[in-house]
């Protein structure tokens, strides 16, 4: 902001979010980005290493590039990748990163989307300091990015984090708009889109982070707090947005922190809906570092639950332990590479007393498995939902059918008293804990 308060002018931004080549996911669906870890997109490099000598057969070290357009194991088109990760990872030297699958991918055929490390530097992670490191944060973004999150300090730890630098709301929002302003003055106008990050614990603090933000002419829109967890107020929010004139100009809006394959399938939903009624031209996706963390807690995606009330992706306990080293036994959960393992390729002999069987590499082999499945899952759950909904008749999570019939209503209508009828259809969404508003998925492992 400038010293009158207002927004300074800039040039527009493009309005078509341009696709990559040859995407594998459909246009009309909700885009899941999982969020990677520095340490597999680095070693997913190495394409000689002696480190992947355990691959199954037929399959070579560029199989674990899932972002390779070649790849006939398994790819994506989108990826989330956070600039305070970098950060940590080099110790403030972000441009030491080394080389790795999301900074050499090929950029006609995918879309990487760059958190900022907001939440990295909130949290008073070390070797990062906002005001020292928002320049360089925000080049490699320019250089490495198609989308990228504006510099955020999100409020959800407040009065629950007491190791929290930021104390209020008030702080939260402040320092916020401080970074705001930064990267609006800063920002060199080119391939990279920003986003601007919305928050607010309830609908009061919502509001009030989304006046004092939305006068920024940014890209798109990347929702956190309550936005992320509640369908009723993302609505609400579509709904004011149009009203005021700040969503038929956007190209993207970025859900933080989701994964659920019903929530998947309401942003498809919420995406067509958007495209029909008000933006034709706009594109939803959402995050998670979902694989990684369950990697890291030894747990692996099974199959999808698809039943009368709900569908999930749900984990179980690895397999683990001695009696899997050197075993010809398949790995039981399906996957791209699940099919192609056996427990051998996952367990592997160790020092008497260890406390697992598994190396770097079968954790590689497992964020790899989950990942893939995931996506399966989400695939699959849209399947499911498209197929059912051409006559109208929910046998898996019918629920979920309403809620997506109310939003086309809403935005059709245009509404807030339509918003209020259907209030009750969305409440009974499952979705993010709203008890967690940390925004504990943008800390990737």
């Amino acid at each position: 902001m400038n010293d009158n308060n207002e927004a300074r002018p800039c040039s527009p931004y493009p309005k078509v979010a341009t696709g990559p080549l040859n995407d594998p996911t459909p246009r009309d669906q909700a885009i899941y980005v999982p969020a990677v870890s520095t340490n597999y997109i680095i070693d997913a490099y190495d394409k000689t290493s002696s480190k992947w000598s355990r691959l199954p057969s037929g399959l070579t070290p560029a199989s674990m590039d899932f972002l390779d357009p070649a790849n006939d194991l398994f790819r994506i088109s989108h990826v989330l990748y956070s600039a305070g990760q970098a950060l940590m990872s080099t110790r403030g030297q972000i441009d030491d990163l080394p080389p790795n699958i999301v900074t050499e991918r090929d950029r006609e055929k995918t879309r990487l989307l760059v958190d900022s490390g907001g939440f990295q530097i909130a949290k008073g992670r070390h070797w990062i300091n906002g005001p020292r490191d928002r320049l360089d944060i925000l080049r490699w973004m320019e250089k490495h990015g198609d989308f990228g999150m504006t510099l955020d300090i999100p409020p959800g730890p407040v009065g629950v984090d007491p190791d929290y630098q930021f104390k209020t709301f008030a702080d939260c929002l402040s320092t916020t708009l401080d970074h705001l302003d930064f990267f609006h003055r800063y920002h060199e106008r080119g391939h990279l889109k920003l986003l601007t990050v919305l928050h607010g614990r309830n609908e009061v603090e919502a509001d009030q982070w989304y006046d004092a933000c939305k006068v920024y002419p940014f890209a798109g829109w990347a929702f956190g707090g309550v936005l992320r967890h509640d369908f009723h107020q993302l609505c609400r929010r579509i709904l004011i947005m149009e009203r005021e004139g700040y969503i038929q100009d956007k190209c993207w809006i970025h859900i933080l922190g989701t994964c659920e394959l019903e929530t998947a399938v309401v942003l498809t939903g919420l995406q067509r809906s958007i495209n029909r009624h008000i933006n034709p031209n706009l594109r939803i996706s959402f995050d998670t570092a979902s694989p990684a963390i369950a990697m890291s807690r030894g747990k692996t995606y099974t199959i999808p639950n698809f039943e009368a009330k709900h569908m999930s992706m749900p984990t179980k306990k690895a397999p683990d332990g001695i009696q899997f080293v050197g075993s010809g036994v398949r790995w039981p959960w399906p996957s791209p590479l699940g099919d192609r393992l056996v427990m051998g390729h996952m367990c592997i002999k160790k020092h008497v007393g260890a406390r697992s069987n598994r190396d770097t590499i079968s954790n590689h082999f497992l964020t790899h498995h989950n990942l893939g499945a995931l996506c399966w899952g989400i695939a699959l759950a849209n399947r499911i939902f498209d197929a059912e909904g051409l006559n109208r008749q929910h046998t898996i999570s019918p629920h979920v059918g309403a809620a997506v019939e109310a939003i086309d209503q809403i935005l059709k209508a245009k509404s807030d008293s339509k918003l209020a009828a259907y209030e009750q259809t969305l409440s009974v969404l499952k979705h993010t804990n709203p008890l967690r508003s940390d925004d504990e998925e943008r800390d990737v492992i």
